[in-house]
């Protein structure tokens, strides 16, 4: 509590110096700039803290405050009595203490309030136009992706692009309201629109994907039991030992005898030793550290091209996938391989898919 309550200061100066300024540059105008603090108008949060380093949080929005958000922005309705710039990122708990969304939770605040007034767009502001086909850094001819579907960039945003706040895209999908993200240090490109359906656009993708996503430093964890064969009750098992130590999964793969998962140990963290302890007692575990996951976002229709073509850029370059998991999203194909080649895979895989020309 005390640490939210202390990083909240950071966005609520922001917003007083910006309607400062924004009024100092627009005296001649009418309608002023005024600063408002997010539970003012009606943001309310369960209790929890969110983390300082990754978009992960305790805390989640609570349905009274789409009410209360609506509500409050009833007044702009017809006209705008003042401007309000509204604190991102931060919120407040039925008790009044001080929550915060996780980093980039500034996203998140935007798509909860347009939701809950059914806005015609949320534009989120970013220092890049829009969603990329990887992350620029890694590969230089990464490219903006025009148009992708709730769906998809809620499978980019969990599988580690960086653009979008992994939790912003549920409130938009459900409400129905389109996401628009463009570059603040370039306003005239159009970024990427993030729809409910792609319509004719999606017969554009050639490729079959639409863009790549990935994370490192990931833990994979391979369990192996003789008494799954025809064993009832061993995967309830191993996932009440997870829900016991509070540990999220995110890819999973399984067989008659073996299931093997990944976990993200950024977002949180897992007490390793006693958890695979405890799975010892009915299984064996192997536990492989310096693992990464590489995700391409495509059209379901296209999986086994798409498959057939990333299995062969990695065949080609000597890469061996430890695991791989497909068909529990309509989106959704990941590869998770050794952290050494990581840099290799990525530009061998975008090159495949991106780049024509090689």
């Amino acid at each position: 509590r005390t640490r939210d309550r202390l990083v909240s200061f950071g966005e609520r100066l922001s917003i007083r110096t910006f309607a400062a300024v924004y009024n100092d540059m627009m005296a001649s105008e009418k309608v002023q700039a005024k600063p408002v603090d997010s539970w003012e108008a009606g943001m309310l949060t369960t209790s929890g803290g969110g983390s300082a380093n990754s978009a992960f949080s305790n805390c989640e929005v609570l349905p009274e405050a789409y009410m209360k958000l609506r509500e409050y922005f009833a007044q702009f309705r017809q006209n705008y009595p003042f401007v309000p710039v509204v604190t991102g990122y931060i919120a407040k708990d039925p008790e009044g203490f001080i929550t915060t969304l996780g980093r980039d939770g500034s996203d998140l605040s935007a798509t909860v309030i347009g939701a809950a007034v059914q806005a015609s767009e949320v534009q989120i502001w970013k220092d890049v136009s829009g969603v990329m086909t990887t992350d620029p850094r890694l590969v230089p001819a990464a490219k903006p992706v025009g148009v992708l579907t709730f769906e998809e960039a809620a499978e980019l945003s969990t599988f580690g692009a960086k653009v979008v706040h992994p939790a912003a895209i549920l409130p938009a999908w459900i409400a129905g309201v389109p996401i628009s993200v463009r570059n603040s240090t370039e306003p005239e490109h159009p970024g990427t629109h993030i729809v409910a359906d792609l319509g004719k656009d999606g017969e554009l993708r050639e490729n079959g994907v639409a863009a790549m996503s990935s994370k490192r430093d990931i833990t994979m964890i391979v369990i192996r039991s003789t008494r799954m064969l025809g064993q009832h009750g061993f995967l309830a098992h191993v996932f009440q030992v997870f829900n016991k130590y509070e540990v999220s999964v995110d890819v999973i793969a399984t067989s008659e005898i073996t299931v093997t998962l990944t976990l993200d140990r950024s977002y949180k963290s897992v007490d390793l030793d006693a958890l695979k302890a405890e799975l010892e007692e009915v299984s064996q575990v192997q536990v492989s550290e310096k693992m990464a996951m590489i995700t391409l976002i495509a059209i379901k229709s296209l999986s086994t091209t798409v498959l057939r073509g990333a299995f062969s850029a990695l065949n080609d370059n000597g890469i061996d996938v430890e695991m791989v998991s497909h068909g529990a999203s309509n989106v959704n194909v990941t590869v998770v391989i050794k952290d050494e080649y990581f840099n290799k895979a990525t530009k061998e895989l975008h090159a495949r898919f991106f780049e024509k020309e090689k």
